[in-house]
């Protein structure tokens, strides 16, 4: 790990999420974004697509840092690629290139040092929980998911679907995706992998 890798720990960025902190939000841009870059483009991703996925993922990171009960159990790289890998499988379900992300494998991700969330993420158990949940969400963060996952443009889904903004969009995207990881977290075959394959 390098010494920029080094500079915060995991606590520190935690609470400096939760906080806004605009050193902390620009540590880390500057040390995951080309991660999750390479890691898109590898499943052919634009790099739009990529700042998409990025955005949406410390969205979600940011609302579980809001509930005072969160403590982050492994490090913050490997939770936040957790959630970076839910993401771009709401993105990348309806691509024809889809199947080819769906398996959760994560060996290009850079997580050398968490083989526990390798492991985890091979499951499949994984994949068909957020499978089956998505299917259960209301029917306006199915299109959303279904529009983005396309590649539609974020002007385009905001006037396709009624919202005043793409920021809006942005906002209730982030609210269905946290709702999909609650609902796969809550479901009791997830409940049930060992500690050893969760997150």
């Amino acid at each position: 790990m390098s010494e920029e890798e080094d500079k915060y720990s995991s606590d520190e960025i935690l609470f400096g999420i939760k906080n806004h902190d605009r050193a902390i939000l620009q540590y880390v841009y500057d040390t995951y974004f080309d991660k999750v870059r390479i890691y898109v483009d590898k499943r052919k991703g634009s790099e739009n697509d990529a700042w998409d996925i990025f955005q949406d993922a410390m969205g979600v990171f940011y609302d579980y840092s809001q509930k005072q009960d969160f403590v982050l159990k492994v490090s913050f790289q490997a939770f936040f690629f957790t959630i970076i890998r839910f993401v771009w499988y709401d993105h990348a379900k309806n691509r024809r290139s889809a199947q080819s992300v769906v398996q959760f494998d994560m060996d290009t991700l850079p997580l050398e040092d968490d083989e526990m969330l390798r492991e985890m993420l091979r499951n499949q158990i994984i994949s068909k929980l957020a499978r089956k949940h998505l299917a259960k969400l209301k029917k306006s963060c199915v299109l959303l998911i279904k529009y983005s996952s396309m590649g539609i443009a974020t002007d385009l889904i905001a006037k396709k679907l009624n919202y005043h903004s793409t920021q809006a969009v942005y906002n209730q995207k982030r609210k269905c995706l946290r709702k999909l990881i609650k609902e796969i977290m809550d479901d009791p075959a997830y409940k049930n992998l060992s500690d050893y394959e969760r997150p």
